[in-house]
């Protein structure tokens, strides 16, 4: 395509129709002058309303009891719901605009909408309405903004009135279940000897004392046993004997003829060794001697044990030098004595705690049964009285709580918009049409330069043929 040569056309054709063109120029700026002069004022308010994110908590702790929380989540926790676009159906919705068209005083329909704009990454909300007035559209977005606030207000009201019959009719049930449990605990103790966990948990802990206390004795009578037979078997006596020469020690005319036999068996070791066998001394004291012996057995006769024994161990176990060996195993007869009677009565006392303990098992259990009821009826009733008192707390939850960045109608500009899309409408009018006119020119003159061609090929066609002729 020659570019030059439709260059060339349309800079011809619009020097052909330029007064044309001027002539619409002026009359398109003349209509959109008019228009400019001739509209209306008209102005628009916009205010900015901010939607912080809701998340508070309350916490009740009881011993014993457990815990009770109640917490707001935050509003923007989820991606899929929003409170702003929740708040821009709610302000865009027939019941808001019918209430605000009411109070203003005309059909809902001759109540002009708000344009609600979301600032994304932000919980703000941006209301823009327009009026022909100043005070009027003051007026209105006030009264718009007041309208709005009060629905969301009656909403949090329903919610909050709605919890408390819920929490209440929670309540009541709980407080009814805790009561129930309450009766079973007592109406079990009544005719039950286990009246509560820690007199069961004494009976245990008294139990495992005794068998700790009974294996104890036990390990130190063992112990004892094995020291006292040691010591038996030193002396070459048994128990029986042991008691009986203690009790012949503390008899002071055993101690004296032991000590008159012990001066007269050295003076006959010293005879017999000095006289024969038929000297009246040596005979003499033999005879004293003996006399001393039997009087000595006589005395001992009643002491089963130590007639059995020999004369030289039993004259040295008499002695004053086996006194404290004798005194020391009777010692630990007596102590390994009193452990036996001790481990005796432990025994009888750890069968009777057993008896008790295994008898009234299955009575502690039906009561732990019993208690751990109450406990979580009481915590129930503990976490539902909770929610009930900090249910306020999350009143917000559904509905957050809105602020005012800006007031509606503290600012207040002129609209402008309408004149500028005149203006431009105007330009794009006159663009069209001088393109259209420019188009028309350019396809005249094409015809014309084609008419004039046709003309010319006609007119030597018929010279060539009278010249054929001649």
């Amino acid at each position: 395509m020659n570019w030059n040569l439709v260059f060339s056309q349309f800079a011809a054709a619009a020097l052909t129709v330029r007064w044309t063109l001027l002539i619409a120029l002026v009359v398109i700026a003349v209509l959109v002058g008019g228009y400019l002069v001739l509209e209306k004022p008209s102005y628009k308010t916009s205010w900015i309303m901010l939607l912080p994110g809701t998340d508070r908590s309350a916490t009740l702790n009881l011993d014993n009891l457990g815990e009770s929380r109640t917490s707001g989540n935050n509003a923007y926790g989820s991606v899929s719901i929003s409170p702003k676009n929740t708040y821009k159906e709610i302000a865009l919705s027939d019941a808001v605009i019918s209430r605000a068209a009411a109070e203003y005083g005309v059909e809902p329909v001759a109540f002009s909408k708000p344009r609600i704009t979301l600032i994304d990454q932000t919980p703000a909300m941006k209301f823009t309405l327009k009026g022909e007035s100043q005070d009027e559209l003051v007026y209105r977005a006030n009264l718009y903004n007041n309208t709005f606030h009060q629905t969301l207000d009656e909403l949090r009201q329903n919610e909050i009135e709605r919890n408390f019959q819920g929490v209440e009719s929670n309540l009541a049930e709980a407080k009814a279940r805790l009561n129930a449990a309450r009766q079973n605990i007592v109406a079990y103790q009544a005719g039950s000897e286990v009246i509560s966990d820690q007199q069961f948990e004494r009976w245990l802990d008294d139990l495992e004392q005794l068998r700790t206390e009974h294996a104890s004795v036990g390990v130190t009578s063992a112990q004892l046993g094995a020291t006292i037979a040691t010591t038996l078997e030193q002396l070459s006596i048994s128990e029986q004997q042991a008691r009986e020469l203690l009790v012949i020690q503390s008899n002071p005319t055993v101690h004296s003829l032991l000590e008159t036999l012990s001066v007269r068996l050295a003076e006959q070791t010293s005879n017999n060794s000095r006289y024969a066998e038929q000297n009246p001394l040596r005979r003499q004291l033999d005879a004293e001697v003996n006399a001393l012996k039997t009087r000595l057995r006589n005395i001992l006769a009643d002491y089963s044990g130590l007639v059995k024994l020999p004369e030289s161990q039993l004259f040295g176990l008499l002695s004053e030098n086996a006194a404290q060996s004798i005194q020391q195993v009777n010692e630990l007869l007596a102590e390994f004595k009193g452990l036996q009677a001790q481990g005796d009565i432990l025994s009888s006392n750890l069968q009777s705690y057993g008896d008790r303990v295994r008898a009234h098992t299955q009575a502690a259990a039906t009561l732990a049964d019993l208690q751990r009821d109450h406990q979580i009826a009481e915590a129930i009733f503990s976490s539902a009285l909770a929610k009930l008192d900090t249910s306020r707390l999350d009143i917000y939850a559904t509905y957050p709580l809105t602020q005012l960045l800006t007031q509606p109608g503290a600012t207040l500009k002129r609209d402008r918009l309408q004149a500028k899309l005149m203006i431009v409408a105007g330009v794009l009018l006159y663009g069209l049409l001088a393109l259209a006119l420019i188009l028309t020119e350019v396809r005249r003159r094409l015809g014309m330069s084609s008419a004039h061609t046709a003309t010319g090929n006609t007119n030597f066609h018929a010279a060539m043929s009278m010249t054929y002729a001649r």
